[in-house]
């Protein structure tokens, strides 16, 4: 898709707000705090989640830059489902440095709606982890329409 901008992983990652995420508690379902968290000098724009034991979560931010980051990530009911619950800091980094890896950035918010609601066969193929069974698009998508 023309508006989504790719970014080197390495600018993402150098916004991840390490002494917010490492601090948090790491207990299986605590995706909310991890997700809403995870970049420095961010506002969250609309966060969402399926389910209350397992899921998906999804989540929206406004980087100081004016760009939007949207990124998405699966939550369990324990430490077997869940790699949040009970995770040492070398995992927590590596979870953190995979979803601003895995994240998407946009100009602007317009853009981040277009990409969410655009079910065509290209875009649903190329974006699977957004728009499978769960899907997580149209849920983020829902929490933005009511701003």
């Amino acid at each position: 898709m023309k508006d989504k901008l790719y970014y080197q992983t390495d600018k993402l990652q150098s916004l991840i707000d390490w002494d917010n995420i490492m601090k948090m508690d790491r207990y299986a379902g605590g995706h909310d705090d991890q997700m809403q968290g995870l970049f420095k000098d961010s506002e969250v724009i609309a966060h969402w989640k399926s389910g209350d034991w397992q899921g998906m979560v999804a989540t929206c931010v406004k980087l100081p830059t004016g760009e939007y980051v949207i990124y998405n990530d699966y939550y369990g009911s324990c430490s077997g489902c869940d790699a949040w619950d009970g995770a040492c800091d070398d995992d927590v980094k590596k979870l953190c440095i995979d979803l601003a890896n895995s994240a998407y950035v946009f100009k602007s918010i317009e853009d981040v709606k277009n990409f969410l609601s655009d079910t065509s066969e290209s875009n649903r193929d190329g974006n699977y982890d957004w728009f499978k069974a769960e899907d997580s698009a149209s849920g983020l998508l829902q929490e933005l329409n009511k701003l």
